[in-house]
Formats: C-alpha cells, structure tokens, sequence
C-alpha cells in the first residue's frame, strides 16, 4: 500500500484545479517513499499546519508551499531532500547537529536574556547576531547592549513556549530603550527608543552573514517589520537558511517499494530513473589517480548508501554520519575510481559490513567466536594468524539483503540527501576513517586513555602516510577518526562535490 493515500486523477483534476498540481502531488508521492516521510505524515501535518483538519494531498503541497515561504525556501510545494531535512526537525523527528552553536551569555555589544539551553543556533545564525552586536558597541560604546533571547535548543525541533524556533534561525530581541536601561520594554511605552530599535532593525538586515527572511514587531513606526500578535515587547528575526533548496526539486527518483515478501530474498533495487533524479560526482582538482570524470549517482547507488549508514552508523542522520559519507565521496573521486566502475561497488568492496565475506582478517578475529559468525569453510592466508576462519556476521548478511522500505527512515533520508548534494562536508579532503580506540584495544588488550589514543592515531596516520585532520568540532573521533591522504596534500579543501540533480 502506497504511503502516501492516492487519489483518482479525476479528483486532482476537479478539485485540484491544475495539471500542475497533478504533476506536484505525483512528486511528493515519490519524495514519500524514497526519503521515508509518508510513514510520518500526522507529525508532518501538524508541523505544516496544526490547525487544519482537512488534509488531502493536494493540501499537503499547498500547506508544505506556505510553510517554505515562511522558512524562507522556495516555495514550490514539494517536500523534496532540502524541505524535508528542515521540516522533519521542525517535526520533532531527528535533530539537526548543525543547530549547535551556543550563543554565550554576553560578549561585544550583547546580553543573552533567556535560558542558556535555549540559545543554540546555526554557526550563521550566531555569526550574524555577533556580527550586528558588534558593530552596534562600536556605534554605541556606552551601551545600551542588545539583549538577545530565545534561538533553538540545541539539535533543533519543538521548544517549550513557542511556535517556531525549531530550526536554529528564529531570534527574539529586545526593542531598544532610550533611558540606558538593560530591561525589557513595550513600543510606546516609557523608556522605548523608536530610533535605536530602527537603527538595530536596520543593522540585522545589513548584517553581512546571513539573509534576513523577515522581522516580525508591533511599531508601524519602524521600517522593515511587519505587525504580528503579542510582538509588542519583542522583534522576532527570522533568518533565512543558510543553503537553500537545490535548484530544482522538480524530479524524484522513481524508487520502487517492494512488498514483504521480498524479505529474506534478493534484495529489491529501486527502478530505473530520470537522469535528474540524483546528483552527480565531481572534483575540483585531479587526483594521484588522474582526472576523473563527473560520475553521475544511480539507483543501486542509492540503496547501498543507505545499507552502507545502517552498518557504518547505526542508521543515523549526524554530523558524524555526514563525515563518513564525504570520506566515502573523497576516497572513490580521488583514489580508487579507476578500480571500481560504480559507487556502490566501491561500498560493497570497502565498507566491512556490505562484504559477504570480510577481507580484513583481523576484523574477523574479532568476531570468529561470535555465534552469528558465519564461516565459509577456508581460513585467512599470511600474513594472517593460521586458524582465522573467513566468514561475516549474519546480522550483515541479512543488512545486505533488506529492500529499499523495509530501510530506517534515517537512513535512507541521509542517503538521499547526501547523493542530491544537501550534506554539508566536515571533513575536507579526508579519505580515511576508522576506530584507532579499537585498533588500540586490539593490540594491547586494554582501553587507552585519551592522550594515548591521539599518539596511537598520530603514529598510524604516519606510518599509513596519512594526516590526521585533527579534532572537529560535533565529531567524536574515538569512535572514527578521519584522515588525510598525503598525496592529496595540494588539493584545495572540498577538492569533492556532489553536484544536485
């Protein structure tokens, strides 16, 4: 049964009204399935609109068109890879790792005003706001300062008290006064500066970082605001996105949703689709390899980055993920392209748990004793222990053999994302990753601490002729550390990119 209720195109015509439409509500179907939203539509409706009652799809794309407007997306009603990776946060269904930027309780030319767990934001988002407090010291060094309340918690989604705030761009400030006071203040009442309040209105949208969407604040008086109930004592900003929708969402992949029964088969593959359905691969600079020419995502790619999250990241949409994933990007664009024809087979042959068999003998010696190891009847060759037999965990198995709907949401929303070009890379040019915690407890049979783990991976980075890309912020390394490959030294940063479709 389709995720997304359909309805006879008789109906769409009727009621509907447009051919337009028809084509958007046939979109979203798609989206509904290949990013993983239909399972979640009462959350996703009530983030759209918690007052309507009526819902059908061709509401869900004029609902989900108001909701971009207000986000500051464009409004196409489409809830493609960018819509979804905010609205699902403004959902309450995952966090954002990229609200995490904490806005301090002072610094130059500010006050924060609420609770310090309600002041997290995108790094953009606390830049912008820096950057206006700043430039308003040096315009007004005696003070007053701005005061600076309610951002995001911290990972985006629902926040006690207010309506929005759940993606890290919505700012509550205190109007200006004119007495020298840090205090709250009403428009009109005693003490209310209409002048400095324009002056801070003004500066907000000439900030420099980040695009202003709206200012919502009762005073007719003040330029660049617009009026909105119970915004009498406070400006509400709401910035726009820091990266907007890719440029067309127009196109989804057409993924095919097997039945159940298909469990415990052969695993069903997404059919084919439309050459804009997923991004494309390319570089900004030749590798050791050679240059590589621009490698456009497919459908079995697809599914395999989705398998490869479960098993790699238990399935999570993190920064952690993001990180493994343009590691994966890095390492096929620039090292081993001319060896593997396709992503999903360079996955398949390096990522240990889409291996049918491992090729690591150590891996398998950690997991030889386990009763769902499977043995394949030989053991591992010199430089090998004698005795390691070969084999993979059944749990890995049955990972390589799950269809595309019976995938976590998390997973295959990150996986589409990230083949559509909407996963910011963390790591630079990194094209290694593994668990130097692990590879330390293996040899020496004990846990190390932490100054002993970052010599253990500073000395593997240099007999590998590796760089270690040192501590990221959002990133725990112990559980992956990410490296650098030293031929790629000359490389500009991001020298990968996934283009969107």
């Amino acid at each position: 049964m389709p995720v997304v209720p359909r309805m006879a195109p008789e109906w769409i015509a009727e009621e509907a009204g447009s051919s337009d439409i028809a084509r958007k509500v046939e979109r979203n179907r798609q989206y509904a399935t290949t990013l993983g939203w239909g399972a979640h539509l009462p959350a996703l409706r009530r983030a759209l609109n918690r007052k309507r009652t009526a819902w059908d799809e061709a509401a869900l794309v004029s609902e989900a068109a108001k909701w971009q407007a207000r986000t500051g997306l464009a409004a196409d009603g489409l809830v493609g890879p960018a819509t979804w990776s905010l609205l699902r946060v403004a959902a309450g269904l995952g966090k954002d790792p990229a609200v995490s930027v904490q806005l301090p309780d002072s610094g130059p030319g500010f006050h924060s005003t609420g609770r310090a767990d309600h002041r997290f934001g995108r790094a953009e988002t606390v830049r912008a706001l820096q950057a206006v407090a700043a430039a308003w010291q040096r315009a007004h060094p005696r003070g007053p300062r701005i005061g600076i309340g309610d951002i995001s918690l911290r990972g985006g989604g629902p926040i006690p008290g207010h309506g929005s705030h759940r993606l890290g761009l919505d700012v509550d400030i205190r109007p200006l006064r004119d007495d020298g006071r840090e205090a709250p203040v009403l428009r009109g009442h005693p003490g209310y500066s209409q002048e400095l309040t324009q002056e801070l209105v003004d500066r907000l949208r000439a900030n420099g970082v980040l695009r202003v969407h709206f200012i919502l604040f009762n005073d007719p008086g003040v330029r660049g605001v617009q009026r909105w109930k119970n915004h009498d004592n406070h400006l509400h900003v709401r910035f726009a996105p820091p990266t907007g929708a890719p440029a067309s969402q127009a196109a989804a992949p057409a993924i095919s949703v097997p039945g159940r029964q298909n469990a415990g088969r052969t695993a069903a593959r997404p059919t084919a689709v439309g050459s804009t359905a997923l991004g494309t691969l390319t570089t900004l600079a030749p590798g050791p390899a050679g240059p590589a020419p621009p490698y456009r995502f497919s459908p079995e790619d697809l599914l395999w980055t989705a398998r490869f999250v479960i098993g790699e990241s238990g399935g999570r949409d993190d920064l952690e993920t993001h990180a493994v994933l343009h590691a994966m990007f890095n390492r096929y664009a620039l090292l081993t392209r001319h060896r593997y024809g396709t992503f999903e087979a360079f996955l398949r042959a390096c990522s240990t748990p889409l291996q049918r068999v491992l090729r690591d003998w150590r891996a398998a010696r950690r997991h030889m004793h386990r009763a769902d190891y499977v043995r394949t009847g030989d053991t591992y060759e010199a430089p090998a222990p004698p005795g390691i037999p070969r084999g993979q965990l059944r749990a890995f198995h049955r990972l390589q053999q799950l269809p595309w709907d019976r995938l976590p949401d998390a997973a295959r929303t990150v996986a589409f994302r990230a083949l559509t070009g909407a996963v910011p890379n963390p790591v630079g040019n990194a094209t290694e990753f593994g668990s130097t915690w692990q590879y330390f407890r293996d040899r020496y049979r004990r846990s190390p601490n932490l100054e002993e783990w970052r010599q253990y991976t500073e000395a593997l980075a240099q007999r590998k002729g590796w760089s270690w890309i040192g501590p990221v912020p959002g990133i725990d390394q112990t559980k992956n550390a990410f490296f650098t490959d030293r031929r790629l030294a000359g490389l500009p940063r991001g020298a990968v990119r996934v283009l969107p479709p």
